[in-house]
């Protein structure tokens, strides 16, 4: 299927591995231009080495209002435009349940949800020029009780709210917003791939007790539905929230 998304430009903040390179290679496949985002100038630099000498890496702080309006007047100055963004920053990194301070609350805060909101205000009138989308990386932890620590899960949650409500005023300026909320995932640097080290019999059984399909996620995988939901093959799709668990949740 053709996505129709030759020369778009396309942002993917925390894009230096994981699920946000997925995503940024795939839309590079399918023609567009990148921009990768992190705060990790080694890592943008190494990671950008994989893309053709074209692709670009911005250092950003996108927790920090500031730094997100500075990035998309970078972008805006490069290519004149912008199609296609994708909120990838987040961290599930948390303590255990109980153990909530307000220091961690106000973390939590910043890097799940505040980093999409924050880079959504400061580039919404380039997407509406565009008509624009944006996809921003969820959890099923916002969605269901699965054990993850509980800031994240509540910010995850607020994350997935937010796309709701946000799509009829954004729908109002052109712009579509959809999230996607991954299960399990497996990639280099991983939390999975830590635990599978640690304790592979552990990690078989989580998957065989908990995951309708028995395996992880590919990155691959997720990036390919943000490649459809960035296209104009979904100019109906907006406010929604898809879920990619290999049936985890019930």
């Amino acid at each position: 299927m053709d996505l129709q998304l030759n020369d778009k430009v396309a942002l993917v903040t925390g894009s230096s591995r994981g699920i946000g390179k997925a995503i940024a290679f795939t839309l590079f496949e399918e023609g567009c231009k990148i921009i990768l985002n992190g705060k990790n100038q080694i890592l943008l630099k190494k990671t950008s080495q994989s893309f053709s000498n074209s692709t670009k890496f911005i250092v950003a702080d996108i927790t920090k209002p500031t730094q997100c309006k500075k990035l998309i007047k970078k972008i805006i100055h490069l290519y004149g435009r912008l199609d296609i963004l994708v909120c990838n920053v987040g961290d599930g990194k948390s303590v255990q349940p109980g153990k909530e301070t307000s220091e961690e609350w106000k973390k939590m805060f910043e890097i799940n949800l505040q980093s999409a909101t924050n880079i959504i205000e400061a580039s919404k009138n380039e997407l509406s020029l565009t008509k624009g989308s944006i996809i921003c990386i969820s959890s099923i932890a916002g969605l269901n009780v699965i054990g993850a620590p509980i800031p994240y899960s509540v910010m995850k949650s607020a994350l997935n709210t937010y796309v709701k409500c946000a799509a009829r005023p954004l729908g109002e300026k052109n712009i579509r917003i959809n999230a996607i909320a991954p299960g399990n995932i497996m990639f280099e640097g991983s939390v999975w791939e830590k635990k599978e080290t640690e304790n592979p019999s552990l990690v078989k059984k989580i998957l065989k007790d908990e995951v309708s399909l028995h395996r992880f996620g590919k990155p691959k995988e997720i990036a390919e539905l943000a490649a459809f939901l960035s296209s104009p093959r979904s100019s109906f799709i907006t406010g929604s929230v898809y879920v990619i668990d290999g049936g985890q949740i019930r």
